[in-house]
């Protein structure tokens, strides 16, 4: 029999310290977005509000589906149905470059970078200027991410260490035809959302959930300040609590749309990142909302990051054209 001495007992004792540091990571770091490069197709969903239900109701880029796509195109309160072959030209640029087009929009997407461009024509979706408490047009893509049910560890906001979000903008075009805006009726916003929800089974909060919002362009506003309101304004708002970043969270350099106070757009502008780890962002939004009546029956503990969309919303009569690459999520556990 073999006699450990002092020094192998230590080298036997560090051997499994660092073994054991080593497994007891029993969930991997993972991008929470299972197809960033958008190779799995889009479903179109419906207009929404009184025209339809807002539902699936086709498939981007092929009209054969071949298994469940991972990402939606929402369209809600934008005239033209990106669904209906009538009105909208579907076509193949490239191998790998699909796009969508009618009088109200553009989508075009290249499955092979991970870049997306949206472009909203909001002039084509306005009879008159907007006022209030009417709805506004939309384009946004949304995915939900690893079911949360099934694989609960994965998206659960206390497993979490850091959950880093990356993504890259360029803003192409940009067009405001408001003769006269009011700044609180009228906008062009490109935004992303991640969705932070209670999905403890059996729990008297199960469901119930918070917009965190990261506001990547506001025609507005160079610097878009820290906010939170009430998820309102039209019909079909969800009535949940909205916490936005603000600029300073999420930017890592200076670089802004804006130069010498006015919005510059083009193929030849600044690409614009956007980074941030959203993890203690989110406690901090979770605290805001209950010390605001939302949330009331809701711990920490139940929370779970359960998806994300982004894209514009116009409340306002503008033009507008975003590029998007570069798109992660990476939870560190």
């Amino acid at each position: 029999m073999k006699i450990l001495n002092k020094k192998n007992l230590w080298i036997s004792f560090l051997v499994l310290l660092i073994c054991g540091c080593a497994s007891t990571k029993a969930i991997p770091d993972r991008n929470l977005i299972e197809d960033p490069e958008f190779t799995n197709w889009f479903n179109i969903r419906g207009l929404g509000g009184d025209i339809d239900d807002g539902k699936e109701q086709a498939v981007f880029p092929s009209s054969e589906q071949l298994g469940n796509p991972s990402w939606s195109i929402a369209q809600w309160g934008s005239r033209y149905n990106f669904a209906d072959p009538k009105i909208t030209e579907k076509k193949q640029i490239s191998k790998n470059i699909f796009q969508l087009n009618n009088k109200s929009k553009s989508f075009t997407v290249n499955s092979k970078t991970g870049e997306v461009e949206m472009e909203l024509f909001a002039s084509t979706c306005y009879e008159k200027p907007r006022i209030k408490g009417e709805p506004w047009p939309h384009l946004l893509i949304s995915t939900q991410f690893t079911d949360v049910r099934a694989a609960a560890g994965f998206c659960k906001v206390q497993n979490i260490k850091n959950l880093k979000l990356n993504i890259n903008s360029q803003l192409l075009s940009f067009k405001d035809n408001h003769p006269n805006p009011d700044p609180d009726l009228h906008a062009a916003q490109f935004l992303m959302h991640i969705i932070v929800q209670n999905l403890t089974r059996d729990d008297d909060g199960y469901g119930d959930m918070l917009w965190f919002g990261i506001p990547i362009f506001d025609n507005r506003h160079e610097i878009i300040m820290e906010t939170f309101s009430k998820d309102s304004g039209k019909p079909d708002a969800s009535g949940k609590f909205i916490f936005n970043l603000g600029h300073e969270a999420l930017r890592p350099t200076d670089d802004t749309f804006f130069k010498n106070g006015k919005i510059i757009s083009g193929e030849n502008t600044e690409v614009i990142p956007t980074q941030v780890d959203v993890i203690p962002w989110i406690h901090y939004a979770f605290q805001l909302a209950r010390k605001n009546g939302f949330m009331q029956t809701t711990s920490f503990r139940d929370l779970y990051v359960s998806g994300m969309n982004i894209g514009w919303e116009m409340p306002g009569t503008y033009d507008a054209t975003m590029r998007i690459s570069n798109l992660s999520l990476i939870a560190e556990y």
